[in-house]
């Protein structure tokens, strides 16, 4: 059996030894801590199996073809590990070649692996600890077939970072905004998805997820855990971390001022309670009835983990800097749903007439990022050891 496949020969009888443009599947075949390898008869190279699909033939496919042919073992196809161009090869007969691979992680089935074609002289098992001498891009595809990545390896564009961590949660976990109907919550299931619930009350929110799905950490934009006589430490370094962007982050009212009945006697009782430093501005008295209503859920113990977040203190962290476009303006909503898309969450569509604002739902987003992070014992908190008040609720922005 030729090694070379019948339609590159048709080809190379035109263009005889000139480059080559081909496609590649590298099948890393695992079985416990092995790798299945063989070493190649034209060079005495140790590498996974490897081949050129057929004009037509689907990649995943080739790979277990490849794998049948050239040891005689059933495998299974997992997924895709990584995409990579290999640089020029020269052949020993003088073809020239450039080939885009596609590794694959693959499970054996079946079969006892032997040398099954003329393309290789061994065939062997190797402890994945313990390979033989391999060239460095033969390594780098073991290492992302032996992985825990769920997203393929692959080479960024100049100018661009290097790819995220995406981040899969254990556990379903909820990220929630205020909006006009009362609150919208973005649920995160385990396998990454997206979905939109909206209800009037915070309790009745989560009662509404938890109709079909549990959940174990629900993050909140919005103050939780309130003073007795000054700000928040929370908010302070909130605003640090948002330079050009710190006027989004409130100063929070007393306990005092928020259970006043009126702006007047907001005021008045804010002033009391920070011996007349401090009184209350319009706005951040506007959130009262949400910042009571989710402090008195808070208490109710609702059997979950609840968190106070920030979003733009989150997409901060997402962008890698303050995003500091308006999340209203059309150049917002962009930059908020690439980094969100960036960090493997596909923010759901928005429609008018939802009850929330599109912004609201990517606030929401962000929520749930952060509540992802918090599950998996990676996120930050502002301030690093939260503070607590009279209430006894451990203050702190997480993201």
């Amino acid at each position: 059996m030729s090694p070379v496949p019948d339609f590159v020969i048709a080809i190379r009888k035109k263009i005889g030894h000139d480059p080559l443009w081909l496609p590649g599947v590298t099948a890393v075949v695992r079985r416990g801590d092995h790798v299945l390898l063989v070493k190649r008869a034209d060079n005495g190279h140790w590498t996974p199996v490897t081949g050129i699909p057929d004009p037509g033939e689907e990649p995943a496919v080739a790979a277990a073809r490849e794998a049948l042919e050239e040891t005689g073992v059933r495998i299974r196809v997992d997924r895709l590990a990584s995409t990579a161009v290999h640089g020029e090869v020269v052949h020993v007969n003088g073809d020239r070649a450039t080939y885009l691979d596609l590794t694959f992680a693959c499970t054996w089935l079946e079969g006892e692996a032997h040398v099954a074609d003329d393309e290789s002289s061994d065939v062997r098992w190797w402890p994945v600890a313990a390979l033989p001498e391999m060239s460095d891009v033969m390594l780098e595809r073991i290492a992302a077939a032996f992985s825990e990545d769920r997203e393929a390896r692959f080479v960024t564009p100049p100018g661009q970072s290097a790819p995220v961590e995406l981040l899969a949660p254990d556990v379903p976990v909820l990220g929630v905004d205020a909006c006009p109907a009362g609150w919208v919550g973005v649920l995160i299931d385990i396998a990454g998805r997206a979905s939109v619930f909206v209800d009037a009350t915070i309790s009745g929110l989560v009662a509404l997820v938890r109709e079909t799905t549990p959940v174990d950490v629900v993050a909140i934009d919005i103050p939780i855990g309130l003073p007795d006589a000054s700000g928040r430490l929370a908010d302070v370094e909130a605003r640090r971390v948002l330079v050009g962007k710190s006027s989004s982050v409130f100063s929070i009212p007393t306990r005092a001022a928020l259970e006043a009945d009126s702006y007047a006697a907001a005021r008045a009782a804010n002033l009391a309670a920070t011996d007349g430093r401090t009184s209350v501005s319009a706005q951040a008295y506007a959130l009262r009835e949400k910042v009571l209503q989710v402090d008195a859920w808070v208490r109710s113990r609702p059997g979950a983990t609840v968190i106070e977040v920030h979003p733009e203190v989150s997409f901060a962290r997402m962008a890698g800097a303050p995003v500091l476009a308006r999340k209203k303006d059309a150049d917002g909503v962009r930059a908020r749903r690439e980094a969100l898309a960036a960090h493997g969450i596909v923010a759901p569509p928005w429609f008018r007439g939802a009850g929330f604002g599109e912004d609201d739902l990517l606030d929401a987003c962000a929520a749930a990022w952060s509540a992802v992070r918090h599950s998996l014992g990676v996120s930050e908190s502002f301030p690093a050891t939260p503070e607590v008040f009279s209430d006894g609720i451990p203050a702190a922005i997480r993201v």
